[in-house]
């Protein structure tokens, strides 16, 4: 549980996020969902739907967190049988600091897609 809720409010400021900036979740709207969907109290849940109006990296660790899960099912589906997790995070980690795209390009290949 004492994991849980730190990766409820990360997922809570995704949804938010996007839905704030598209127009459709008002800033009331997400403080509600920062309640009920991210276990947040009321005062929690305001301040985050305020934050989620003006900080651009409301989203990034969630939105890294999908890029990776993303790029580990991938390398899953290049390498088949001999996927091997250690080697996945061993190849990952190896890349350094790089954008994702690039990381991805040097795992996957030259388009970083897997067919």
């Amino acid at each position: 549980m004492k994991l849980l809720l730190p990766a409820l409010l990360r997922n809570a400021r995704f949804v938010a996020s996007i839905e704030m900036h598209a127009g459709k979740m008002t800033r009331d709207e997400a403080a509600d969902f920062f309640v009920k969907e991210g276990y947040q109290t009321r005062a929690s849940a305001v301040m985050e739907a305020n934050r989620g109006t003006t900080d651009p990296t409301y989203l990034v660790y969630t939105l890294g967190k999908l890029a990776v899960l993303k790029l580990r099912d991938d390398y899953r589906k290049l390498r088949g049988q001999k996927f091997s997790l250690q080697e996945f995070h061993d190849e990952f980690l190896k890349q350094g600091f790089p954008p994702i795209k690039l990381i991805r390009r040097a795992m996957l290949g030259k388009d970083g897609e897997v067919l």
